[in-house]
């Protein structure tokens, strides 16, 4: 019982939940990049939102499952098909053994989640299974799939009969614009006082350094009057950071544990899975927002989700 990769792509890993509670040992949250699409296509096939799917990144991707199971596809993949036949995303899909199936490159968007009924196998570390690519540690080895891998389903593995359909008012919207709201961080008033409004006057491009640790944007440079160099400081996934050249960077799921650029800007917790879908040429626009609005917007969101997936966790 098993799933044969046949074209890995560019970057497929596995990946679930984030690592928590172990950023005093210095290791990064990891982890799905999109977790809302993670938890939509893990609940088509039973499952709990931050168990481990496939994390498809840009390019298409074709598999072969070995044994009879239910899978799910979303993402911002432009198609879909099993044995060369267009199936949609957002359904669960029953397949037999020797099925074939070709997610196609995520345009636009940047990542689209496989979820597979049967358990996968993977190593586990720090109560997590999810793959930490720079550190070579989780997943399948630690390291991204290769064409020929052969992912094994655990024994025991059951898959549970479904037919579901993810309602259209929950299913992301995909484009290359965005819109992120922020709160600010520790060192924006330090810097100067009107940062966040220069942050937010005009959007910003994502530019071609971009990966699951962090990315480069590119757009007006932010001139700060004080150093754009501090003491190491804590930073988090959707932290945007200031390096010396003024162009802001977003952390993302990979991030190191501490950095040294001013922290003037976090992504909130409602919006972080945006990130996710962040790829080169995207278009976003900052927008303010109070520590308080940010928690009531995270609530409305947990409190309309849960109507369809139950208790879930936005990381």
């Amino acid at each position: 019982m098993s799933i044969t990769v046949l074209k890995a792509g560019l970057q497929t890993s596995l990946q679930g939940a984030p690592f928590t509670g172990h950023r005093h040992l210095g290791m990064p949250a990891a982890g799905a990049a999109d977790c809302l699409s993670l938890a939509l296509a893990n609940y088509l096939v039973g499952k709990p939102s931050g168990e481990i799917a496939l994390e498809i990144t840009l390019t298409d991707a074709i598999f072969q499952v070995n044994a009879p199971c239910s899978i799910a596809v979303v993402g911002g993949a432009t198609y879909v098909r099993i044995n060369g036949k267009d199936r949609r995303q957002h359904q669960t899909v029953t397949l037999i053994a020797g099925d074939k199936i070709h997610i196609g490159p995520s345009r636009p968007g940047c990542r689209t989640y496989l979820a597979i009924s049967a358990d996968i196998e993977a190593d586990r570390l720090l109560g997590g299974q999810s793959t930490y690519l720079a550190a070579g540690l989780g997943g399948y080895h630690g390291r991204a799939l290769e064409t020929e891998d052969v992912l094994a389903f655990a024994l025991g593995s059951k898959t549970i009969e479904l037919d579901r359909t993810t309602p259209d008012s929950l299913r992301p919207h995909f484009s290359n614009d965005h819109v992120l709201r922020i709160t600010p961080g520790p060192e924006a008033g330090a810097l100067d006082k009107g940062i966040l409004d220069d942050l937010c006057r005009k959007p910003y491009t994502l530019g071609a350094r971009a990966n699951r640790m962090g990315m480069a944007l590119e757009g007006e440079a932010l001139l700060a009057r004080e150093s754009s160099n501090m003491p190491s400081a804590a930073v988090f996934p959707g932290t945007i950071q200031l390096p010396p050249d003024g162009q802001p960077y977003i952390l993302g799921p990979d991030a190191q544990t501490t950095g040294g650029y001013p922290r003037i800007a976090q992504i909130i917790r409602a919006d972080r899975h945006l990130i996710g879908q962040l790829s080169a040429g995207s278009r976003i626009q900052f927008v303010k927002t109070t520590t308080e609005r940010a928690t009531e917007i995270h609530q409305e969101k947990l409190s309309l989700l849960s109507s369809w997936l139950g208790q879930i966790k936005l990381w």
